[in-house]
């Protein structure tokens, strides 16, 4: 008794008629005439008759079709052998990626498949490829931001962050070697080269491929810190720094695969990071920045991103871009030594102005009044300081596009540092070494 050749797909007509009306809510939920009447109803019922056939068909493949395939998906020279055998090795050969066409299959083939041609040509002299992103329809291989920047349909573009150590072959080496040690990697000319020549006989004839090293955004931060009274300064400086670093590490480390190409850095996460610190009691202030070093051409300046009413979010960086932290200008002092400042403002704004920018400068300009690294009191500060609130307001006053009348009214806690006099109105009376956390509320109409 021959065997039962087994049944590939048993839908029949009927199944697959209900299984497309079943559809049709989902994907286009306007379509409400289900009737056979109707002639989209017809067309499901005459693909449904064409896709029977070929079901009907499919579980009915001969010896001698399978050997057809093999020739299509091989050579026309092609002999057969032991036919399973050979559809097995077909089908593991067509899973396995070759071919550039999606985002993913650059970024493997840059990756994975070319360390391994890399290793097992013995090609030492060739820096192995930590990280792989691919940007398409990009020239990032233009010289200006702003032209790497425009849609160029045609290309693609396959930024890499090299590695600094082969592998060990004992055991089998790994795909992916020891990122460099330098914070800001480039690849070498030779291994573009090599990358290149590897992914040209795989791309799409039409695409225009240039593989680049990373664009670094160099991220600095201004701090002010409360710490434990039994914590010292340079073990949490150290402590910022190393959080820091790792947070913005380009590079894959036992700590994880490294800062996502192209992902805004906010400052929430920096608090996040610094809160993890356990000699930090808290964070009063965050404020991030990036800079280049002139002739760094390597190097992007991110645009901040605020938030309506004057808060900085975070730093907006683009698909190609890095992020790597540069340093902190970092203020500490014991948690008791810090005055908490609250600071209600209301004034007027011109008409037509922008009111989120008018919030940003207000709160730029109260910063930069108690901030310790602009001039504000701090633990560097050796004697009483006292900051008048008519010169609060009349720095208010001073920002173009807001108008009289302004109003300016401080709360503190404890609120004995706040004073007053006839002549001078209300001011904080701050000692020596204090530290102001302020807070601003703005109200403008």
């Amino acid at each position: 008794m021959p065997l039962q050749l087994p049944n590939l797909d048993d839908r029949r007509y009927d199944d697959l008629v209900a299984e497309a009306l079943a559809r049709i809510p989902t994907y286009s939920p306007e379509w409400t005439n289900h009737n056979p009447s109707d002639p989209g109803i017809t067309l499901v019922e005459l693909f449904a008759y064409l896709t029977d056939m070929l079901l009907y068909r499919l579980n009915r493949v001969t010896d001698d079709n399978a050997r057809t395939f093999l020739k299509l998906l091989n050579t026309p020279s092609w002999e057969t052998g032991d036919l399973p055998e050979q559809i097995r090795t077909a089908v593991l050969a067509v899973r396995e990626r070759y071919r550039a066409v999606t985002k993913d299959d650059y970024e493997v083939l840059s990756t994975d498949s070319f360390n391994q041609w890399l290793i097992a040509t013995s090609q030492s002299s060739i820096d192995l490829v930590a990280r792989a992103h691919c940007v398409p329809q990009r020239n990032l291989e233009a010289g200006i931001e702003s032209e790497r920047l425009k849609l160029r349909p045609e290309h693609v573009s396959v930024v890499i962050v090299p590695a600094s150590e082969r592998p060990n072959p004992n055991p089998p080496p790994a795909v992916v070697a020891t990122p460099a040690v330098n914070s800001s990697p480039q690849p070498t000319a030779a291994q573009i080269d090599a990358l290149s020549s590897f992914l040209d006989e795989r791309r799409m004839l039409t695409t225009k491929l240039h593989v680049v090293g990373p664009f670094y955004v160099h991220v600095t931060a201004q701090l002010v810190i409360a710490r434990n009274i039994d914590a010292l300064d340079q073990d949490l400086t150290d402590a910022v720094n190393q959080s820091l670093t790792s947070l913005l590490n380009p590079l894959p480390s036992s700590g994880g695969p490294g800062w996502p190409f192209g992902r805004d850095v906010f400052v929430s996460e920096i608090y996040e990071a610094l809160e993890k610190i356990s000699v930090i009691d808290f964070v009063t202030d965050v404020m991030l920045d990036s800079r280049c070093a002139p002739g760094d051409d390597k190097c992007v300046v991110a645009k901040p991103i605020w938030h309506a009413e004057g808060d900085l979010v975070g730093l907006g960086i683009q698909d190609h871009h890095l992020p790597v932290f540069e340093h902190a200008d970092i203020v500490i002092a014991p948690n008791a030594a810090f005055i908490v400042a609250n600071v209600s403002v209301s004034a007027n704004a011109q008409p037509n102005a922008d009111v989120a920018s008018l919030k940003r400068a207000i709160k730029s300009t109260v910063r930069g009044v108690f901030h310790p690294g602009l001039g504000g009191p701090g633990p560097a500060t050796g004697q009483p300081t006292d900051i008048l609130v008519s010169d609060i307001r009349a720095a208010i006053k001073a920002i173009a596009g807001v108008l009289d009348p302004v109003s300016v009214t401080v709360d503190c806690v404890p609120s004995n540092v706040l004073q007053s006099d006839p002549d001078r109105g209300p001011f904080i009376q701050f000692e020596a070494g204090h530290v102001v956390d302020w807070r601003v509320t703005i109200a403008l109409s």
